[in-house]
């Protein structure tokens, strides 16, 4: 982080740009800029092949932590978090993103997919989701202590 902003202020500076020019360019910005990038960007994931093909190669991926690329999609971005969510976001070729069920959804009920990996323990997914995305999780799996 601190290189990044380091190598920022200084590509600012390098282009010769007033000090009050660059006022709102301070570590606290820079933070929460990408702070708001990382808790609404998605892991670019490229598979294809018939929808089962997609699933198993979905899942190897996800396992695998296989990634092209990170993307901000305007919708995607408002999916809430739950550790024991009802859909999963499949990329497919050029980067389209599918919303999958992943059980029967009633009408009306929010649909949530889950930030991290789930398999984690309940310690690991509080410290993960209060570091990386700013919040301490409150969904029916964490309140159970599961």
């Amino acid at each position: 982080m601190e290189e990044g902003f380091g190598l920022l202020k200084c590509a600012f500076t390098n282009a010769h740009l007033k000090d009050e020019q660059i006022a709102f360019l301070t570590k606290q910005w820079y933070t929460t800029l990408l702070a708001r990038i990382r808790i609404n960007a998605f892991r670019v994931e490229v598979v294809g092949g018939s929808f089962e093909d997609l699933l198993s190669m979905a899942v190897a991926s996800v396992e695998a932590e296989a990634a092209v690329g990170n993307a901000v999609y305007m919708l995607p971005s408002f999916y809430n978090h739950d550790c024991d969510p009802n859909t999963h976001i499949i990329w497919l070729e050029d980067a389209v993103a599918k919303l999958k069920a992943l059980r029967d959804i009633e009408p009306g009920e929010e649909l949530r997919i889950c930030y991290i990996d789930a398999s984690l323990d309940w310690d690991a997914r509080q410290s993960l989701l209060s570091q990386g995305f700013g919040f301490r999780c409150d969904c029916p799996r964490c309140l159970s202590g599961d």
